[in-house]
């Protein structure tokens, strides 16, 4: 095991140092051409724009939030083939592998495997399911090369996205068809002989309309996978740009599930196998009126249907929005808009897990308005704006913020805002009936969890301060400060007295309440550092500070939800061409210790990659090289071995 470790470290350092080595010469007659992969490294930091913050195209460097661009560079650079992986690259977010395609993902913590305090978009649909308004990752998937970029933010995004964008928003971009034209194939292999599968055309009709269709296929971890869709985007002679795109997919997973039973032993452990399939369907239309004014309207359908042993969904969304973006003379920069959502939920329950009416319906009304003022042109702006929402478990929302942002130097910004958030109930938090424990004796006792239709919303007032130095066009630094005062945590209570069941058991109530508060603070920390055109340096470093109570009459405590993240957190990544048709990428994480069996763990992945000719890359990829580790602390969690990874990516 030592030597291992030397091995791995001294296979690290040897990447480092060759990064020291003499620039190779650049011959326009032996370079092998290709502007993707071949993609100098150094770039304009200032140059990087998000949508997510504003729902308008902005400099990052002028955000007055706490944001991170993920792009298709650093996602093919860091060899990594799944969403999850890619987000490990982010500042202070939490990222556990659990097992299979199970992750717990969190930003600002309350990390857990159904964490619903962090909203996740694909291309502006919302893929967090209503019914625990969490992510099932493993069923989120797309072509990674189609992405574009993923913009995170820490923090609260309620005031334009609403409800569970509590403690931050994950928005996943995907390309245009314009940008996807022509042929793609990749396959990824691992030494234990597991696979992921790739294809994608991209084609024109007529002058200004393209289109792309692709198939995916994986046998990664348990999880077996099939995929397609297509995107067609165009413009009408008018000016007006629509977007057309569809998914379907389906495929099953071999699952492990520990349910209490009410006879000897008491509890079972079931080994299935987990069916998934679902798709959707989304649509987009934009128009530019003027110079200062844009309006847009999105509508789509979203279905899926997990099949398992404690439970059966089939869960169909509707959503339409409609936005205005328009500028009011020098000063306001206004964007509006409302929209629907409703769903529609089929749930299937057994003895252990009933979850009450089999089928349900509830919506969603929404309408937001924010607007940035320019206090001091170039200097001093304000922006102010709320989203208001009205469902059907806790009625009327207000979430609103306040934020500010001022350049002292064109080369800095200071950023500060005041929010507040609300998680809404999920539905089976409004009526699930849950055996959570079987305790032997005559009579045999169960402990039981109710739903509670009276519960109030989770709520956060959240205070950020920030600061971001340019010290060069490739040099920065980037901190962000956070206090967060949250109420009405979820929590569990007692229900009442005890009572003997139609079965003869001693039946012990309890129900979902909302009994917790707490603060929780820290600061995150990121620099990225062009060294020169070949090689590219990124690193960061977060802390976190959790102290949550509960209130009597609650019979849990959150000293759990506390120990579920780290502390501290520290990534580096050095990405690097060793000459013009050999890269060499390197990634070093250090997660603090969580509750046992986390101890905490540094995780080294390394990627060496070789473009054969245009179009055509090989890389040779090394996961976690330093130690087998677990990363969530849970009865189904398992280690997360080293792995060797083969990848092909060949584009015509």
């Amino acid at each position: 095991m030592g030597q291992m470790r030397i091995v791995t470290l001294g296979y690290g350092l040897l990447a480092l140092c060759l990064a020291h080595a003499p620039t190779h010469a650049r011959d326009g007659a032996n370079r092998v051409a290709d502007p993707e992969f071949d993609a100098i490294l150094a770039r304009d930091l200032s140059d990087l724009t998000v949508m997510s913050v504003s729902k308008r195209s902005q400099r990052l460097s002028d955000t007055a939030a706490a944001v991170y661009v993920i792009t298709q560079e650093d996602i093919r650079r860091a060899g990594v083939y799944s969403i999850p992986d890619a987000l490990r690259m982010v500042p202070g977010l939490q990222v556990a592998k659990i097992s299979g395609d199970s992750w717990a993902i969190s930003s600002r913590g309350f990390s857990g495997q159904l964490s619903n305090k962090l909203l996740v978009l694909i291309d502006g649909r919302a893929i967090y399911t209503p019914v625990f308004s969490g992510v099932y990752w493993g069923d989120q998937s797309t072509t990674i090369n189609d992405i574009d970029r993923i913009e995170v933010i820490r923090g609260p995004g309620a005031s334009l996205y609403g409800a569970n964008a509590v403690n931050g928003v994950v928005n996943i971009i995907t390309k245009s068809a314009e940008n996807t034209q022509g042929n793609l194939v990749s396959a990824t292999a691992t030494a234990r002989g597991n696979g992921l599968y790739e294809a994608r055309h991209g084609g024109r009709i007529g002058k200004s309309d393209y289109y792309r269709i692709y198939g995916q296929y994986s046998d990664m971890n348990q999880w077996y996978r099939g995929r397609g869709g297509f995107r067609w985007d165009g413009q009408a002679s008018g000016g007006d740009r629509y977007t057309l795109q569809g998914d379907a997919y389906g495929g099953n997973q071999d699952g492990r599930t520990t349910q209490p039973m009410l006879t000897p032993p008491y509890s079972r452990t079931i080994f299935s196998t987990d069916d998934v399939y679902g798709g959707n369907i989304l649509g987009r239309w934009s128009r530019t009126l003027s110079n200062d004014s844009e309006v847009s309207l999105q509508g789509y359908i979203d279905h899926y249907s997990r099949l398992e042993v404690a439970a059966d969904q089939h869960i169909s969304t509707a959503d339409v929005q409609l936005q205005h973006s328009v500028q009011f003379g020098e000063r306001h920069h206004l964007v509006w808009g409302g929209g629907l959502r409703f769903y529609d939920e089929d749930l299937r329950g057994t003895y252990a897990v009933n979850v009450g009416d089999e089928r349900t319906a509830h919506g969603i009304v929404n309408a937001f308005i924010q607007d940035e003022y320019t206090m001091m042109p170039e200097t001093l702006y304000l922006t102010l704006g709320s989203k208001f929402e009205l469902n059907d478990y806790t009625g009327f929302e207000v979430q609103p913020t306040a934020r500010f942002a001022w350049h002292p130097a064109p080369n800095q910004t200071v950023w500060g805002a005041v929010s507040r958030a609300v998680r809404t109930p999920s539905s089976l938090e409004d009526s699930i009936n849950l055996l959570a424990q079987v305790v032997p004796g005559t009579p045999v006792t169960e402990l039981r969890v109710f739903g509670n239709p009276d519960q109030e919303s989770e709520e956060l007032i959240a205070y950020e301060l920030g600061h971001r130095l340019q010290f060069s066009r490739s040099l920065s630094f980037d901190t962000a400060l956070f206090y967060s005062d949250y109420d009405n945590l979820q929590t569990i209570g007692a229900a009442g007295v005890s009572f003997l069941s139609p079965a003869g058991t001693l039946m012990v109530p309890y129900r979902v309440n909302n009994l917790g508060s707490g603060k929780v603070y820290g600061v995150e920390i990121a620099a990225t550092w062009n060294v020169n055109r070949d090689w590219r340096l990124g690193g960061s470093y977060s802390y976190i500070e959790m102290d949550l109570e509960v209130s009597p009459g609650a019979s849990n405590s959150l000293e759990g939800t506390e120990n579920l993240t780290a502390r501290h957190q520290f990534a580096i990544q050095s990405f690097y061409n060793l000459t013009d048709e050999l890269h060499w990428d390197n990634m070093l994480y250090f997660v603090d210790h969580l509750t046992s069996p986390v101890d905490g763990y540094v995780r080294y992945d390394t990627r060496l990659a070789w473009l054969a000719r245009p179009g055509l890359e090989v890389s040779l990829i090394g996961r976690n090289l330093i130690d087998e580790h677990r990363e969530y602390p849970s009865i189904t969690s398992t280690d997360i071995g080293r792995s060797v990874i083969g990848q092909i990516l060949w584009k015509f």
